[in-house]
Parts: structure tokens; C-alpha cells; sequence
């Protein structure tokens, strides 16, 4: 079974998001993608984040774990790990998101106050809601 890993970054009562503008929606995701072979979780998050963010992160706990819900990836496990930002410049990503013309609308990192969760689209709502009900104030 594939396996995609997702960050959870919280700073300042503020999650990390990316923000994604499709044609026909907009909606917020956690940083993250599909394990590569003879990745573990951990590396594969790491990379992932550096890719998409442009930062270098550390994996602290698993949060969550669930089977995915998007018809893309039904099958698939998701995790959703607790990370911090060691270092790096956020924004400077270069993964395949910002270099491939084949990848549709737009992705904006995006900063959203825990505070303000429940009222946006981010996904999975598990997740979101989880967190917000851990770390609301």
C-alpha cells in the first residue's frame, strides 16, 4: 500500500498550510506527498517540506493516522506528524508544484490562525478539526 506523509506545523497558535487555487475550488492542505521507495516516513516528510516549503523541519510525534479519502489516492494511508522549522527560508521551495506546468492553479503558503480553523477549507477535516479541538484558545 502507498503511503503519503503530511506536516503539522504550529507556531505562534498558527498552523502552516498551502494554499491551493484550482479553477473550480480553493481549499487548504498540509505540506507533504507520497513516500518514495526505501523512504521512511520521516525522510520522505523531510523532503517533502523542503520541496514544498523550502525549510528544513524536524518530525517530532504522529498526530493522526487515517486511509485517504480523495479519489486520487483512495487506498493510500495518510499520517500526519507534528514537525517544527529548524531552519531554511519559508517560501523557497522548488519542488515539481512550482516547476511543472502540468500542476493546476496555485499553491501560496499560508499561515492560518488556530483560532480561525473551523471556518476554512482545510483538509482532511479530520485533521483540522482534531487540531482544533487539541489546541483551540
Amino acid at each position: 500500500m502507498e503511503k503519503r506523509v503530511r506536516a503539522i506545523i504550529i507556531k505562534d497558535n498558527k498552523v502552516l498550510t498551502i494554499k491551493r487555487t484550482k479553477p473550480d475550488a480553493t481549499f487548504w492542505v498540509f505540506p507533504g506527498g507520497g513516500v518514495e521507495e526505501g523512504e521512511t516516513n520521516e525522510k520522505a516528510l523531510i523532503r517533502e517540506c523542503k520541496e514544498e516549503l523550502g525549510v528544513n523541519i524536524q518530525v517530532c510525534n504522529l498526530f493522526l493516522e487515517m486511509d485517504s479519502k480523495i479519489p486520487k489516492t483512495l487506498g493510500q494511508r495518510e499520517y500526519f506528524y507534528l514537525c517544527d522549522i529548524e531552519g531554511g527560508k519559508l517560501g523557497t521551495g522548488d519542488g515539481p508544484e512550482f516547476n511543472d506546468s502540468s500542476y493546476v492553479g496555485k499553491y501560496e503558503i499560508e499561515w492560518v490562525n488556530i483560532n480561525n480553523l473551523k471556518d476554512t477549507g482545510l483538509r482532511p477535516a479530520e485533521v483540522k478539526d482534531s487540531i482544533c479541538d487539541k489546541y483551540k484558545q
